[in-house]
């Protein structure tokens, strides 16, 4: 065989196997293999959806618009927010559940994911299984607060009044089944005492209740009810979370009550970014540091505690922790409270 013969055959290999494997390349998905998910070098290469499953205004919301902004400064791609809001939580939960796992679609979600999992196992998806956890953001405390018609001044002589006056007390919350009710109805698991739980549509008509005097106690978030606290018009008892807030260090906590029974007492409102389960690791870690660094700054968290907002971060890992705690604290709570799905 002469020299260029055997040049013609090497190139004509060449091509010949070049050829195959880019057919190998497309038709690899109608054989049933995976095409391989967007590389983290290349992410984002186009707007990416962030959805709230709660209306606008709220916290998560409010995180969610703060954090997107800075993402997409990051990222130099728009990050656009959606509200998907509905059934506690769980439209916005399930559109992202069932969204293609490529790191274009997140969630802003909070721990009403794990009250709605505890009341309700028969849900369209399961939250610690259909998710991907990318980053803890950030937290609420929940504050129970008393009106003018309620003798007692923090959470001891409240306890102790309410057991001496079985059931003639309603509390408020900001909804059946919320973290507000689960908070409340904890706190009587561990005393004791025997209070009605009158459910509102939002924690901002709880507390214009307790002004006008309609009903006594309620337990809503803290940002809603700092400014008429500081206003002099209600009273704080006590924070849910497990330490003061930054927004108001003024407040106790539950746990500094010096009730014995509320010792490791600790429930607040944390928000966490989650993604389809199957979506490419490579992409939730460039997400997760990113997000990180975000809440690392500054301005950040100056923007946040304006908001009544306390920062709360951890990796992935800490946020499927803490919710699958939530879930099996909530699953208690629901079996005391007898709380059943209207």
């Amino acid at each position: 065989m002469t020299a260029r013969r055997r040049s013609l055959v090497r190139r004509d290999a060449g091509v010949a196997l070049v050829a195959f494997g880019l057919s190998c390349a497309l038709i690899g998905p109608v054989w049933g293999q995976t095409a391989p998910t967007t590389a983290a070098g290349e992410y984002p290469a186009h707007p990416v959806r962030l959805i709230v499953p709660f209306s606008a205004g709220g916290a998560s919301d409010v995180m969610a618009r703060l954090i997107g902004q800075r993402l997409g400064e990051r990222w130099n791609q728009p990050v656009v927010v959606e509200n998907r809001v509905g059934a506690g939580g769980n439209i916005g939960m399930e559109a992202v559940a069932r969204a293609p796992a490529d790191g274009y679609t997140l969630v802003l979600m909070n721990n009403a994911a794990a009250t709605n999992a505890a009341m309700n196992p028969r849900l369209a998806f399961d939250v610690t299984r259909d998710f991907a956890p990318i980053a803890l953001v950030a937290s609420t405390p929940m504050m129970l607060i008393a009106g003018s018609t309620i003798p007692a001044t923090d959470l001891a002589s409240l306890t102790e009044y309410l057991r001496t006056n079985p059931d003639r007390q309603a509390y408020g919350s900001c909804g059946l089944g919320g973290p507000q009710h689960f908070a409340a109805e904890l706190y009587k698991s561990q005393t004791g005492v025997r209070v009605t739980h009158a459910p509102y549509r939002g924690c901002s008509q709880a507390l214009a209740d307790v002004l006008a005097g309609q009903i006594g106690l309620a337990m809503v978030s803290a940002n809603v009810a700092i400014p008429q606290v500081r206003a002099g018009r209600i009273r704080a008892v006590a924070l849910t979370a497990r330490n003061r807030s930054p927004a108001a260090l003024e407040v106790p906590t539950f746990r500094e009550s010096g009730i014995a029974s509320l010792r490791d007492y600790a429930v607040d409102v944390w928000y966490g970014v989650m993604a389809p389960a199957a979506t490419s690791p490579e992409v939730l870690a460039r997400v997760g540091a990113d997000v990180r660094q975000i809440l690392d700054q500054p301005e950040m968290r100056q923007k946040m505690a304006a908001a009544g907002i306390d920062g709360l971060t951890g990796d992935g890992r800490e946020l499927m922790a803490l919710l699958r705690a939530d879930i099996e604290t909530f699953r208690r709570v629901v079996r005391f409270a007898d709380i059943r799905l209207e």
